[in-house]
């Protein structure tokens, strides 16, 4: 793999990104809308005391809050991703044809995604820690992670469905399972959930060298099922080998000996 190959292909998607700033700047501002609208929405009396009473709620409903925005990030990025890798369908064979390997234009695409999430976590993590008591490393690690597995989500489900809207409503279906369910292992967004729970020095919370290398493994299995399928889906096969004319004449049945 030509690794010049795949940042010229991250380049180009990341201009043609850069042209649909409408689009791009709702995916983003999402997240934080939602993340502001439960953050100051108002406490009636009777749920304020109930969970003074019930520390382990009063937490998980805090975090609860924390996840719309960090954990939502996610759903910005695998959209972000998806959008990338359908939107390309067409450019694929001709790709191809100029000499690009399936694999080259993949990991092209995987940058110019994780472009993105280098420059919304900062913005996400100084936003959510304005309005919560967090460890700032912590939280951007666990926005950074979750963006990291998010963008392999998106390639994964653009590689199962055949257009943009399936691909919305199974990212949505995935990131909020994550952010409604109760944290489990196999989950994707997993590492990232535990980072968030260390940043606001929750108990129990898992080692940060262990939430990474989940989040990390769990992103490259992803990426590889995704290039698989995906290579199956597009067809995308090196072109076929042009045989000379004189080789073509000579296993012509007219040319055959009898």
């Amino acid at each position: 793999m030509n690794l010049r190959r795949s940042l010229t292909v991250a380049t180009m998607h990341a201009r043609d990104l850069g042209r649909r700033r409408l689009a791009l700047a709702i995916v983003i501002l999402l997240p934080m809308v939602f993340y502001f609208f439960y953050e100051l929405q108002p406490v009636d009396p009777v749920t304020e005391q109930l969970l003074a009473e019930n520390p382990t709620e009063a937490a998980a409903a805090d975090m609860w809050v924390v996840a719309t925005g960090a954990i939502g990030v996610g759903w910005a990025i695998a959209v972000a991703a998806l959008f990338v890798m359908i939107g390309s369908r067409r450019a694929d064979q001709s790709l191809l044809l100029a000499g690009y390997r399936p694999a080259e234009l993949l990991v092209g695409r995987v940058l110019t995604v994780l472009g993105l999430t280098a420059v919304v976590t900062p913005m996400f993590a100084a936003v959510i820690r304005s309005q919560r008591d967090l460890d700032f490393l912590s939280l951007a690690a666990a926005i950074g992670l979750s963006g990291v597995v998010a963008a392999t989500i998106g390639v994964l489900a653009a590689a199962i469905v055949p257009r943009e809207m399936e691909g919305v409503l199974l990212i949505i279906g995935v990131i909020g399972i994550q952010m409604t369910a109760d944290p489990q292992r196999w989950m994707p967004l997993w590492g990232a959930g535990e980072l968030l729970a260390r940043s606001a020095g929750l108990p129990n919370a898992a080692s940060a060298g262990a939430a990474i290398l989940y989040s990390l493994v769990y992103a490259a299995v992803l990426l590889a099922v995704g290039l698989a399928v995906w290579s199956r889906r597009v067809k995308l096969r090196p072109p076929a080998r042009v045989l000379p004319v004189d080789r073509l004449l000579d296993a012509s049945p007219a040319r055959r000996p009898t």
